[in-house]
């Protein structure tokens, strides 16, 4: 079987990886105008079925020897006992603890919380570095590249924030970002905070115990990709001082993201021959292999997770875009 893929993000990438263990034929279009970034954070700390979706991640990344680095994590706010059970069953270690340097108690994870270094997935995956356009006829997606038609069994549009210019899915991109920072305890650069009182994240820059980290969890800002927009670092900055003490901002950076009306993954079919994956809400290092693995189950023998499917929006016409999904 040949398979066309338009977009090497995370799911595309993921795809890619899958079918070719399969010994199927693959090609990958993308034009590469996503920034990539080095690493982004895994989490098997989630909510519900995007737990057991961040797990089958993690097992993707291992199979495919992507590399991880693990970190433990301290989490701020009300947790529901359903919630640490979940997170204890998918194999992180927690207990409930008070840390004098940040002046409160939580939850303290091991094995929960990891960089993943994604590029190294994307970066090693061919691809025809052009835009593709898709265009319907006869309930069939026909796929051209500067103008010559792509010739395929099936397509899978994994375009992340360009998946609805693209082709009309229910989806919309945008605007997430985050401040690399000067922090005030050099333990932040070994050690994951969600802190659900205030309302920010810290992660790992390099993980090497240096006085820095990278802040985030700004406001969603809907917008086209490549919308150039300025964000004010201290919408985030100012509720993490509270917490963590001094903050200065080095750099503010972001990138586009794609939220779906219910803020969670979908995948499916969308024409006889085009399928889809996305909508992972800004979290896509954490399931986006995982609902690619539903694609691909899917395609391979018409398993099916209801709760992901794309066909639960058939009834939305418009939507807002709500709060991320890993957010508590």
């Amino acid at each position: 079987m040949k398979i066309a893929i338009i977009g090497s993000g995370i799911a595309g990438s993921s795809l890619y990886h899958l079918f070719k263990k399969s010994n199927d034929e693959v090609i990958v279009i993308d034009p590469r105008k996503r920034r990539i970034f080095p690493s982004l954070i895994h989490s098997l700390l989630l909510v519900d079925d995007d737990v057991l979706l961040a797990k089958k991640s993690l097992e993707f990344y291992r199979e495919f020897n992507i590399p991880l680095k693990e970190y433990p994590s301290f989490t701020i706010g009300k947790i529901d006992k359903r919630l640490l059970d979940e997170w204890t069953e998918a194999g992180a270690r927690i207990e409930e603890k008070y840390i004098n340097w940040l002046n409160t108690e939580g939850i303290y994870a091991e094995n929960g919380d990891r960089l993943v270094y994604i590029n190294t997935m994307i970066n090693n995956v061919p691809i025809i570095k052009m835009p593709a356009k898709i265009t319907e006829k006869e309930n069939k997606a026909i796929v051209t590249v500067n103008g010559k038609e792509i010739s395929a069994d099936l397509f899978i549009l994994s375009a992340g924030p360009w998946n609805n210019e693209l082709f009309n899915v229910k989806t919309k991109s945008y605007y997430c970002w985050a401040s690399l920072s000067i922090t005030e305890h050099a333990k932040l650069d070994k050690m994951f905070i969600y802190d659900y009182e205030l309302n920010f994240y810290s992660r790992p820059f390099l993980g090497l115990g240096i006085n820095t980290a990278i802040i985030g969890d700004g406001a969603i800002i809907e917008a086209k990709p490549g919308t150039k927009l300025k964000v004010d670092p201290y919408e985030v900055l100012n509720r993490a001082k509270k917490r963590l003490g001094n903050v200065t901002p080095i750099y503010t950076s972001g990138e586009f993201c794609e939220g779906t009306p219910d803020m969670r993954p979908m995948y499916g079919r969308i024409l006889d021959n085009l399928y889809f994956v996305g909508g992972f809400n800004g979290y896509g290092a954490e399931v986006g292999p995982g609902v690619a693995k539903l694609l691909y189950e899917f395609i391979k023998s018409g398993k099916e997770n209801r709760k992901y499917m794309l066909d639960r929006f058939k009834n939305v016409k418009d939507f807002s875009l709500g709060k991320e999904p890993h957010e508590l």
